[in-house]
């Protein structure tokens, strides 16, 4: 059998002699002062290897196969909404995600939609929906068929009758976008506390408290950043329901969104390369729910092009054949540790 010369070809370097290289490189200036950067609240080193694994504290990265391409429907005419929304699902999208703006009806905005085969997500500022979509699925008996989730963009009006909606996270948690990732998460840990008390003393058991909650993070440009955003909350979630002392912690529902993203460098198609690297952040990342934001909504080829990132990487691209396309990778896991670590410390410090 003939001797495999190929790793001869490739010579051991220690992270001294590529020290060494950088800093002649950089005019004899030490590399991890020069190239070490803080960005979103975070450290960033210029080399990372083995040396910064992740021992003993497990990445819970786990995602279920796929995703869910979900169209974001701005509402302030039902009708329009809901056609709007039925185009959507009639050519790639898995759901809908409604954005209302106004007082509408119920039963118009979900007109023809068959709830038992896709989802839906809502989140409104008006009270009064909360009660009419009860009504609605109660009345067509889809309380355990309807699936999705409803974000309240104030966690203090939050409801408990959706108990029953076995698969409906009914009290998502829209994170709001700091410029500070530690603090974003802290932030969403914070308000997760505040509502599984509020709804165990609402006679929900601590699982179903948990089970019903979900989050909408927001994903943008800096892909790692937000892989890394993702999985350190993912990662807090169990932890947190190992401090309720839940036996078996379940994972969280995560809905990544994408905002436009307009620069005149880059246009006419700015956009469709943000939203790209967005969408792959968010479903290397793990979400269960994405939704990219076209352009401008009216625009029907722009609102085609962002509904169809999603499925290129999921159909195309087989991102969702691969259970974490992240494994081994010693910058993110370092990262999300990083970021989980801080996290942590500073929601047990509030």
């Amino acid at each position: 059998m003939p001797k495999n010369i190929f790793h001869s070809d490739f010579n051991t370097h220690s992270v001294r002699d590529r020290e060494k290289i950088a800093q002649q490189e950089l005019g004899n200036k030490n590399p991890w002062e020069n190239l070490t950067k803080e960005r979103q609240g975070t450290v960033i080193k210029p080399y990372y290897d083995c040396g910064d694994a992740v021992e003993n504290k497990k990445i819970h990265s786990l995602r279920s196969a796929s995703w869910q391409n979900v169209s974001k429907v701005i509402v302030i005419d039902e009708k329009k909404a809901n056609e709007e929304a039925l185009t959507h699902l009639n050519t790639g999208a898995d759901g809908v995600w409604f954005d209302i703006q106004q007082r509408v009806k119920v039963d118009k905005l979900l007109n023809k939609i068959e709830l038992p085969f896709c989802s839906v997500y809502f989140n409104s500022k008006d009270d009064s929906l909360f009660n009419e979509l009860i009504e609605f699925v109660e009345s067509r008996s889809m309380t355990k068929k309807i699936t999705g989730a409803f974000f309240w963009s104030n966690a203090e009006k939050m409801q408990s009758r959706f108990s029953s909606w076995k698969n409906f996270h009914a009290h998502g948690i829209i994170v709001k976008q700091n410029e500070n990732i530690v603090d974003e998460i802290v932030d969403s840990l914070l308000t997760t506390v505040d509502i599984v008390e509020r709804l165990m003393k609402d006679n929900f058991s601590v699982d179903e408290a948990f089970y019903s909650l979900a989050y909408s993070i927001s994903v943008d440009s800096d892909f790692f950043l937000s892989i890394a955003k993702i999985r350190a909350l993912k990662n807090l979630y169990i932890t947190l329901q190992k401090a309720y002392q839940i036996k078996n912690p379940i994972p969280v529902f995560i809905h990544g969104r994408s905002q436009p993203w307009i620069k005149e460098n880059f246009q006419p198609h700015g956009n469709m390369l943000k939203q790209t690297t967005a969408a792959m952040a968010a479903a290397m990342g793990g979400c269960d729910a994405i939704t990219v934001e076209p352009e401008v909504s009216e625009n029907e080829t722009m609102s085609r092009i962002a509904r169809n990132v999603s499925l290129m990487l999921r159909e195309e691209s087989h991102l969702a054949k691969v259970n974490d396309p992240l494994a081994g990778s010693f910058y993110v896991d370092a990262l999300t540790h990083q970021i989980a670590g801080e996290a942590w410390k500073n929601f047990q410090q509030r």
